[in-house]
Parts: structure tokens; sequence; C-alpha cells
């Protein structure tokens, strides 16, 4: 335990030092009322000295929790306290989920972001986010260990999705306010400069995925995942290709655990694609590639996040304050109650 103010014992010693020195140098004189004489017998009985004594003995005492009273209360003002100081270090690793979106994944989609909303209570813990690409990525859900957003963030998107299913594919046109977040969500920055660059382009959203992580160069021993889905139904001009994307997954040491709707699930990719995909993942990226049975992707990755290491991340320092006056309040407390006794039982 420690004091906040000690300065205030200091300054309440001095107060109470000048204070007596000017009571001792003062003496008692008779300004008031007669002498009375003949008070020789009084004194020398034995009732008198008797009375004599308790005042005396009254006045010591008054004096001393006097003194104790000022001490504590000085040592009350001076706020008595303990420090805690705690350093928030978390163990866990940072996981971002790259989504291809173009409307050709839909029905994929919306049966993987529903195999995502089940996976994340099992990796609690581990900072999420969520990156959606097409055209252009963009961080729809930037890293966080805050699962109920990113739960909202996965329903969201689930939401969408089953809006353009339900439209036969195609994103409705609508104004009022349903409307509009729809259009927002489809129309928002992942189909930036679509025209001249096309869809899908598969390089640009894993390395999009991959620039996403904070400190990426500065803090290489962080581990970080990559959940990334697509049918490598490449539609355009790439700025970079999957393979360079991939090569980048190894720079920075990124585990990466890649997805591919099976031939009979999805018409636009194809046996080469798949391949293709499957290669860079494995060959290049040094990844885990599934395709298809999305129960069995689902289950591996939870197991195969589960074995990689987690390390550090600390956050800020915190000095927690707490105050302890609970025993000099009862005390303080208790010796104002003496010191109205005494005062009462001076008065002899």
């Amino acid at each position: 335990m420690e004091l906040m103010y000690p300065i205030a014992i200091v300054i309440f010693l001095v107060i109470s030092i000048v204070i007596s020195a000017i009571n001792f140098k003062e003496k008692e004189k008779y300004t008031t009322g007669r002498k009375v004489a003949n008070t020789k017998y009084i004194k020398e009985s034995e009732y008198y000295k008797s009375k004599v004594r308790k005042y005396r003995v009254y006045s010591i005492l008054l004096v001393i929790v006097s003194i104790f009273s000022i001490f504590v209360t000085s040592v009350l003002i001076a706020r008595p306290i303990t420090k805690q100081i705690k350093s928030d270090t978390k163990y866990n690793r940072d996981i971002l989920i790259g989504l291809d979106i173009s409307l050709s994944e839909c029905k994929v989609n919306l049966e993987l972001v529903k195999k995502f909303r089940k996976i994340i209570p099992n990796i609690e813990g581990d900072r999420i986010g969520i990156v959606l690409y097409n055209t252009a990525p963009i961080v729809y859900c930037p890293l966080t260990d805050d699962y109920d957003y990113i739960d909202e963030c996965l329903k969201t998107i689930e939401e969408q999705l089953n809006i353009v299913i339900e439209n036969n594919g195609y994103v409705p046109y609508s104004y009022d306010e349903k409307g509009m977040e729809t259009r927002s969500f489809w129309y928002g920055g992942t189909i930036a400069n679509n025209r001249e660059k096309g869809s899908s382009l598969v390089g640009d959203g894993l390395a999009g995925t991959i620039s996403s992580f904070p400190d990426l160069k500065e803090d290489k021993d962080r581990t970080r995942i990559v959940i990334f889905a697509t049918d490598n139904d490449v539609a355009g001009t790439q700025t970079i290709t999957l393979e360079e994307a991939c090569k980048y997954c190894k720079q920075y040491n990124i585990n990466l655990y890649a997805y591919c709707p099976s031939v009979d699930m999805n018409i636009y990719t194809s046996k080469e694609k798949i391949e293709s995909y499957r290669k860079a993942v494995e060959e290049i990226a040094g990844g885990k590639f599934y395709v298809g049975d999305l129960d069995r992707m689902s289950s591996s990755i939870v197991n195969e996040i589960k074995d990689t290491k987690t390390t550090a991340m600390k956050t800020s320092v915190k000095t927690i304050i707490t105050d302890h006056p609970e025993f000099l309040c009862i005390t303080v407390t208790v010796l104002v109650v003496i010191l109205i006794i005494l005062e009462k039982r001076i008065k002899l």
C-alpha cells in the first residue's frame, strides 16, 4: 500500500506544530471573575484531589486522541492506495477469410458462410477478419476478437447472398432502404474498375487479403492464417496472378487454407482450373487445399488452425488504482465519538 499524496501528512504536521507552539506560548490569565480565598483546605481534600486527577487524565487523553485524529485524517487525505500494473498479453492468431463474391459463386458462398459461422465459435480467442473481393478486394470486417460483430458481418453476407439467389443470380434493383443496402453491398467497392479489369480476379483477391494483415513486414513472427475461397474462374486482367500471390504467402510465412467448389457444385470451374489452383496453393504457398466437401473442409480447417502456434500480442499496459479508505474512515468516526465523550467528561 502507498499514499498518492504523502505531502498532505507533512502539511498537517507543520500546521499542528505551529498551532501547538502558539498555544504553549500563551499563559493562562485571570481575565474575569475573582480569586477565591482560603482554598488550601479544599485542595487538600480527597474529593478535590480525585477530581483533579480525573481532569488531568481526561486532558491527556483528549490531547492524545486529538493528535491521533489529526494524523489519521491526514493519512486519509493523503489517499492510501494500492497500484496494480496489468499487462494484457493475449496469445492468439490472426485469421482472415478471403471470399470471392462474384455472382457465379453465390450458392457455394452461402454454404461457405454458414460453415464459417459454425467454425468461429471453435476458434474463439483469435482475431478474425473478412475480406471480400471480385474485381478488387475490400476489408469488410477488420481483424477483431469481437465475435458478435464478426457473426453480424457474416449474417449480413448470408442475407445478401440469399437475396441474389432468390432473384435468379442477379442483384435486384430497388430504391427503398433495403434495396439501397443491397446495391451498396454488391457495388460498394468490390467491382471497382470492373469494365476495364473484369471480374473474379483471384490473384488480386489473395494479394489484397494478405496485405490486410497489420504489421506484415515488421512482425514476421506473428501467426497469420488465410482461409481463401474461389472457383478460380478468372474473367479479366489480374494485376497479380494467383501464383505470385501464393509466393507472398510463402514469403511472409502465412498459413493458407484454400477452398474450391467441385465441378458438379459450380459450372464455372473445371478440372484444369481446380488443378492449377491446387498447385499454386500446395506447391508454391505450402498451404492446404480443399475441394468439394464443405463438411470435411470446415472440420479439417478447425483442427489445422488449432494445431498452429499462437503468438503473443501485447496490448496497452494498465495501472489499476484501488483506494483503501474503509479502515481509516471507521477509525476517524470512532475517534470523533471518543472526543465527544472526553469533552463531556472533562467538564468536571
